[in-house]
């Protein structure tokens, strides 16, 4: 992480290793401390002319971007990377004029050709090691027990929390593991669990932060009856509103009475932190197996009987070819403990 008087970076850290590989945009995320006196923000990537950078203006959350002054670089390609790199950001202060920043980093390079991925935290000290950000103020961190973890802190909540792991080449025929903690909802709706087959959201120009999206999703949904497995391909509204491009597949509760309960208790009683069927606090364990004879899903606690998959979809229409994966954690603060693809 990137730390000034003006702003914070946090999936860059000076001279140190980022993982640019799980998709074809390098997202730069961070936020301006004072947004308001901002009237420019802007970047360059080894000595390219400089391009503009979209912040949030407003006081309250504006798209992708949760925070006033939170901003994410969405126009670098990866293929733009060499192997040592030397971002500069410009920005334009009405009060005390232009200051620059700049951060000298290396792209890590891998051999993970084939879905075949485990989350290893030991000497990790940035997320971006290990994995590549999208959005969100992902950190290194440890439990009240000493145990290491990837976390998004409750302060650090917001819409879609994304980190990726491995390559974007990824096709199918893998299955995902991983265990986790929600240690609290922050909002309605909140969602936290599996990506698979992400592909980047649109890129931008600088003037806006689109929010197209394409990707797979095993997880669970306040908005639902549970779980979801769920495909989504350049989703985005019409002219009249309607939501194209999303395609569910299969739903189920996690939890019947935590499913009737929550709805009855979070329309008529609401909470600063909403009841759901996934508990802060507790751990469990999630399994996506992507494949072309079966999508299925399976959520648990962790430490009881894993069950047969709630979800389980046979011979799915496979709407994307190949992406990385990933974790997506929405309006909640989230510990992950561990991370494993392996092949089927």
């Amino acid at each position: 992480m990137y730390l000034s008087d003006q702003l914070e970076i946090w999936n860059l850290t000076p001279n140190s290793p980022a993982w640019g590989h799980a998709q074809t945009l390098f997202n730069v995320a961070g936020r301006l401390k004072s947004p308001d006196t901002v009237e420019n923000l802007l970047y360059s990537l080894n000595d390219y002319p400089e391009k503009p950078v979209y912040f949030n203006r407003r006081t309250e959350r504006n798209g992708r971007l949760h925070h006033h002054g939170d901003f994410n670089i969405d126009t670098i390609l990866t293929q733009e990377l060499t192997r040592h790199n030397r971002l500069k950001l410009r920005v334009l202060d009405r009060n005390s004029g232009w200051s620059e920043h700049e951060i000298a980093f290396h792209l890590l390079h891998g051999s993970l050709t084939e879905p075949n991925f485990k989350l290893d935290l030991d000497g990790i000290t940035h997320p971006q090691q290990v994995g590549q950000i999208v959005d969100g103020k992902w950190r290194v961190s440890r439990d009240e027990a000493d145990i290491p973890c990837l976390e998004i802190k409750a302060e650090d909540a917001g819409l879609d929390r994304i980190i990726l792991f491995g390559q974007h080449t990824w096709g199918s025929s893998y299955e995902i593991t991983a265990r986790l903690s929600v240690t609290t909802w922050t909002g309605i709706p909140h969602n936290i669990g599996l990506v698979f087959k992400w592909n980047p959201h649109r890129r931008g120009d600088g003037a806006s932060l689109p929010t197209e999206w394409s990707t797979g999703l095993g997880y669970y949904y306040s908005q639902c009856p549970g779980l979801r497995i769920r495909f989504g391909v350049n989703v985005c509204r019409d002219a009249s509103g309607n939501k194209i491009g999303d395609y569910i597949l299969k739903e189920a509760p996690l939890s019947f009475w935590r499913s009737y309960t929550s709805r009855i208790i979070n329309r008529f009683l609401p909470l600063k932190n909403p009841l759901s069927q996934i508990s802060p606090g507790a751990f469990y364990r999630f399994r996506m197996r992507v494949d072309p004879a079966e999508y299925a899903l399976t959520v648990w606690v962790d430490g009881q009987p894993e069950p047969a998959p709630q979800l389980s979809v046979p011979n799915p229409v496979e709407r994307l070819p190949q992406g990385s994966v990933g974790i997506i954690a929405h309006r909640c603060g989230v510990r992950i403990y561990e991370y494993k693809v392996s092949p089927l």
